[in-house]
């Protein structure tokens, strides 16, 4: 019996899609990309390569092309999903639901500006707890929080390297929102079958 439902944020509750272009758009412009000859494009499809393999997205390709400037993460450019908001809704009625995400610093003023923070009994930040997933403590930490056995929680996100591995390794159920970069992750996903996965927050709720 699944009492309580943990949700990723970035590509999971929030498409980052913009972000991500300008992030590529702003590194390409830098000079140590250009005397690489590298475009915004290119750049970006390193990121999905990373993706792929399940290795840190821009962290991988900062370190591939030993480059000393990091363009920045925008959070302001963050969109939520359209069916977020009424997908939340409906499934607080049914479950306590939490987050465990890999965030920078202000994760619940930024769920609250996007108008869902009310929804969420639970919110583990990666900054908050200084723990990073595919970290299990982090895991461990939102589990003992929420009073509740691995069992009885599902773990919902886009990625199988950081959601869907380490929740399964501990017992926890999961759910793979193919959305963003991790829907690129399909060789990873047969090697580590999440239980159930779905193309949209929608589809949440033929199965929950």
């Amino acid at each position: 019996m699944i009492k309580v439902l943990f949700f990723d944020v970035g590509y999971t509750l929030v498409d980052e899609g913009a972000v991500w272009e300008q992030r590529c758009r702003t590194q390409a412009e830098m000079e140590e990309a250009k005397s690489l000859g590298l475009t915004a494009e290119d750049i970006y499809h390193e990121v999905e390569k990373a993706s792929v393999a399940g290795l840190p997205q821009f962290r991988t390709v900062i370190d591939q092309f030993h480059f000393k400037g990091v363009a920045p993460y925008e959070n302001e450019l963050e969109k939520l999903y359209e069916d977020a908001p009424i997908v939340l809704k409906s499934l607080a009625g049914k479950y306590e639901l939490g987050v465990i995400a890999n965030q920078s610093d202000g994760l619940e003023k930024r769920l609250e500006e996007f108008g869902i923070r009310q929804y969420f009994t639970y919110v583990v930040s990666s900054w908050d707890v200084q723990m990073m997933k595919p970290d299990v403590r982090i895991f461990e930490h939102a589990l003992k929080l929420a009073k509740c056995q691995s069992e009885e929680a599902c773990m919902i996100g886009d990625r199988i390297d950081n959601d869907v591995i380490p929740a399964k390794s501990i017992g926890m159920k999961t759910i793979w929102v193919k959305q963003g970069f991790g829907a690129l992750q399909v060789a990873l996903a047969k090697e580590n079958a999440p239980d159930q996965e779905v193309g949209s927050l929608s589809e949440l709720l033929r199965i929950l």
